[in-house]
């Protein structure tokens, strides 16, 4: 149900303050009087009022005065003061002490309704922001992102410890997982805040324009260049850029990209001059960049300089009952918007959600989130409604790959059984792969140089 608006009218005219109230009564408002600044204050006491529409001249406490106490005291009020007697000045004094508006007697009632209605619908767009920040609060968000898992745990500690270094950080992990979360994150949370955040999808930069695109062009630099550009970078002095998907820059702009983070300068395309800038860098690769590095299609050096500070982010398979506090978020946002109350999620749908592999992660979660609340009609989400939508159920001999015989053992040697567990699933990956490193790594889920590295001990030991 609908809170009614209320409006206190206060006015030392017995007539002027009644007519309005009862005008006010008559259109849908909920409205009492006062006969003057010092009752209107009792009355203020004991209830709450969303608007005080006070009369400027009043004894004892006149319409200032009041507006002042007003926002002292009950800041969620607002003040429209009104008066008989109005000059330039009056108006004047009574916005800057304050006022949500001014009215000159004798006035229409649907002026007063045109004013009363705009400052509702600010009421209204205020509650609804409180409610989405609510739902977005401390205890299990940082600036969007949330999970209570130890994972997720360990990704804000990082954000919280990187935040305010110059150095630039790597943000890795797979597709979905939220790396532009992360690195607005960093912006949000550090001395930058206040400056610009300048995103760059490196993987959609038409090559011929890649340079322009982070450096800027001067004038006539090249064919269409008709006025100065500035790049990314200069763009986004003093505060943040983000090279989201950095493994897909060209190998040219990297040897570039390198000089900005060495040296902190720039150059426009088609200019000789160097121009200092101030900028912090936050990368994110969907790939190995130590792979693309191993490959050929990443400067070893670029790799070493960005690589400094990185936060790696989990799959949603791994951080356990984060996918709950998710989807439920998913829900109340969905809920919020169509302004209805939220969907919840059933004990079966819950354990259906725990189960699923989410290959496409967060992104994924959020796509069948969207979707089962559909079908379900706002209401309870059960498992028909994922059906369609989520993606498989991890399979149950996946969860437990192998079993130890252990009985009867006094000693159990735990390096040596660590190395030789680690060898045959090394011989497993490389036998399934047909000898291609590569493929092995991505079936062990590690760089291609971890493997390398692995293989190489085994071969001197």
């Amino acid at each position: 149900m609908t809170t009614p608006f209320r409006v206190l009218v206060v006015d030392d005219d017995r007539l002027s303050r009644l007519t309005t109230s009862q005008q006010l009564t008559k259109r849908g408002f909920e409205s009492d009087s006062a006969e003057d600044g010092q009752a209107a204050l009792h009355l203020l006491e004991r209830s709450r009022w969303d608007v005080v529409l006070a009369d400027l001249r009043m004894p004892n406490v006149d319409g200032i005065e009041l507006l002042r106490l007003v926002g002292l005291r009950w800041p969620q009020t607002e003040v429209i003061l009104m008066t008989a007697f109005a000059t330039i000045e009056t108006a004047v004094q009574a916005m800057q002490s304050g006022a949500a508006d001014y009215l000159v007697k004798p006035f229409q009632i649907d002026q007063l309704q045109v004013r009363l209605e705009r400052l509702r619908e600010l009421r209204e767009a205020r509650r609804e922001v409180a409610a989405l920040r609510g739902l977005l609060g401390d205890r299990d968000e940082v600036c969007g992102m949330i999970g209570r898992s130890p994972l997720m745990a360990e990704v804000f500690r990082r954000i919280r410890i990187f935040a305010n270094h110059r150095a630039p950080v790597l943000v890795t992990g797979l597709t979905g997982t939220g790396k532009e979360l992360v690195a607005r994150a960093l912006h949000q949370n550090s001395d930058r805040a206040g400056k610009p955040f300048v995103p760059i999808a490196c993987g959609t930069i038409p090559l011929e324009l890649a340079e322009s695109e982070l450096f800027g062009h001067e004038k006539g630099s090249f064919t269409g260049a008709a006025h100065q550009r500035l790049g990314s970078f200069e763009r986004a002095d003093g505060g943040t850029v983000l090279l989201d998907d950095v493994d897909d820059l060209p190998l040219n702009i990297q040897v570039k990209l390198l000089r900005v983070l060495q040296e902190g300068t720039i150059t426009r395309v088609g200019g000789d001059r160097e121009i200092a800038v101030d900028v912090r860098v936050v990368a994110t690769s969907k790939k190995s960049l130590g792979d693309r590095v191993a490959e050929g299609e990443f400067r070893e050096d670029l790799y070493y300089r960005l690589r400094g500070l990185e936060i790696d982010l989990p799959r949603l398979a791994d951080r356990g009952d984060d996918v709950l506090l998710l989807a439920q978020h998913f829900l109340k946002t969905m809920a919020l918007l169509e302004k209805r109350p939220e969907a919840h999620l059933s004990v079966e749908a819950a354990n259906v959600l725990r189960g699923a592999s989410w290959p496409g992660n967060v992104r994924e979660l959020r796509r069948v989130m969207e979707s089962a609340d559909i079908l379900a009609g706002g209401t309870e989400i059960r498992p028909e409604h994922l059906s369609q939508t989520a993606p498989r159920q991890r399979s149950k001999a996946g969860g437990e790959l192998f079993t130890l015989q252990l009985e009867g053992s006094e000693v159990v040697p735990l390096n040596q059984l660590l190395e030789r567990f680690e060898d045959a699933v090394i011989r497993w990956a490389l036998e399934k792969a047909g000898g291609q490193q590569k493929r092995a790594a991505e079936l062990l889920g590690v760089p291609r140089t971890t493997l390398q590295s692995r293989l190489n001990r085994s071969r001197t030991e």
